[in-house]
């Protein structure tokens, strides 16, 4: 229906600018108006003669209005009579729809219990009586003596206990401060006193009354560094206590000269290798299955020797090592990821033999490489995929894709210095 209408409307107004333009170019205009008449006439009935109606008046007016002014304009410089009138025209024409779109306010339709359509006028807001409306609508705070919010909580309540009791006595908080996972929060008693409740993860840690605002501003100075502190604490315990269970994880291995080792039990997947030699001449190492299958040549080298290898154990069962040494030795094995691991993008330096961990997002990565040893130079990506394999000092980069996202190893073999830089 809104539909209808408007076209309609816009329908009549358009045949009596086209009725005006004709009658300005002195051809035949009645037919024209008899049609916009019609079909605003149309729209009213339609519409019934509802509040759009005026506005469909306004418009017309101003149309009337617009035209006139250009006949006025075109009588003036072709210098025609009947400027006077057109005049008349024009100053009516504007007035009117001055008077219809800003004098006189607009109305509502109401429909009243009977079905008919009323207009009634819309009243004025009073943005005064709005606010203080809105204003109304606001939870209303209730204040309570020192003693009476001291005794609303207690050390030890949960944390939901907390926020019931808070909301339940509607209570104000003056005061909030979040120091994840803590939180601090501060009411004004009606007493002038400040009580302040202090929360950890769990639980009310401290409840304290303070007299005024320095008062409050040191104790959430000292709050926020006892408890920066406690993070920090408590960071140190967690790092030493996975340093001490990776350490529990190795199983630790070590000899004199060429010995065949005890088994130790290993799971299929990668496994990593820590060793010291203190001979002078061949340090050769091989992993052996139970059956005495070979499972991998580890170090193969001359010399002293420090550093990581890391290898693809086949099968779970167990396995030991075959060593061929003039001096001391030892090995530790674990399977257990590194503590330490890099991110990229980013560059990793080393020396010798290692292996690194790179916590690496899935994608298509470049991967540059530098080695300024002599020999061999091989680093393979989890035991399997290979990124070099050169003699003697080498500079380079390759794309690689990583199609998960997570911790990879890199374990490297090299006699000199070199750099693994993923960007």
């Amino acid at each position: 229906m809104d539909i209808l209408i408007t076209i309609l409307m816009f329908a009549s107004i358009s045949l009596l600018v086209y009725s005006l333009i004709q009658k300005i170019r002195k051809k035949p205009a009645i037919i024209w108006l008899k049609i916009a008449g019609i079909s605003f006439g149309l729209a009213l009935i339609v519409s019934g003669f509802s509040v759009g109606v005026r506005g469909g008046f306004a418009a017309i007016t101003f149309i009337i209005g617009a035209c006139a002014t250009v006949k006025l304009i075109l009588q003036f410089v072709k210098k025609q009579s009947g400027k006077l009138k057109t005049f008349i025209v024009v100053l009516i024409a504007f007035t009117t729809y001055t008077i219809l779109d800003n004098v006189i306010p607009y109305s509502t339709s109401v429909e009243s219990s009977d079905g008919n359509v009323t207009s009634q006028k819309k009243p004025a807001v009073d943005v005064g009586k709005v606010n203080a409306k809105e204003e109304s609508r606001e939870p209303t705070h209730k204040q309570y003596s020192t003693e009476e919010i001291k005794s609303m909580f207690a050390i030890g309540m949960s944390i939901k206990e907390f926020e019931e009791k808070k909301e339940g006595s509607k209570i104000k908080v003056r005061n909030y401060n979040n120091y994840n996972p803590a939180e601090l929060y501060s009411f004004d008693t009606k007493d002038g006193q400040i009580v302040v409740v202090v929360l950890n993860a769990k639980e009310v840690t401290k409840i304290e009354t303070l007299t005024d605002e320095p008062s409050l501003g040191n104790f959430i100075k000292e709050e926020e560094n006892r408890m920066n502190e406690e993070k920090r604490i408590a960071k140190e315990e967690a790092n030493k206590k996975l340093k001490e269970s990776y350490e529990n994880s190795k199983q630790k291995l070590e000899g004199s000269g060429d010995s065949v080792t005890n088994k130790v039990n290993l799971k299929s997947g990668l496994a990593f290798f820590d060793f010291n030699n203190t001979g002078s001449r061949n340090f050769i190492v091989h992993l052996k299955n139970a059956s005495g299958n070979d499972a991998g040549l580890l170090v193969n080298t001359i010399g002293s020797y420090k550093g990581k290898v890391s290898t693809t154990i086949p099968a779970s069962g167990e396995y030991y090592l075959e060593v061929k040494s003039s001096g001391n030795w030892n090995a530790a094995i674990t399977q257990e990821t590194p503590l330490v691991s890099e991110s990229v993008p980013g560059t990793i330096n080393g020396h010798g033999d290692d292996v690194v961990s790179i916590n690496i997002p899935s994608g298509n990565h470049i991967v540059k490489l530098n080695h300024t040893g002599s020999r061999n130079f091989i680093i393979k990506v989890n035991d399997q995929n290979l990124l070099v394999n050169k003699i003697g000092s080498y500079e380079g980069s390759s794309s690689h894709v990583f199609k998960d996202s997570g911790m990879y190893s890199f374990g490297v073999k090299a006699d000199g210095d070199w750099s693994i830089t993923i960007e």
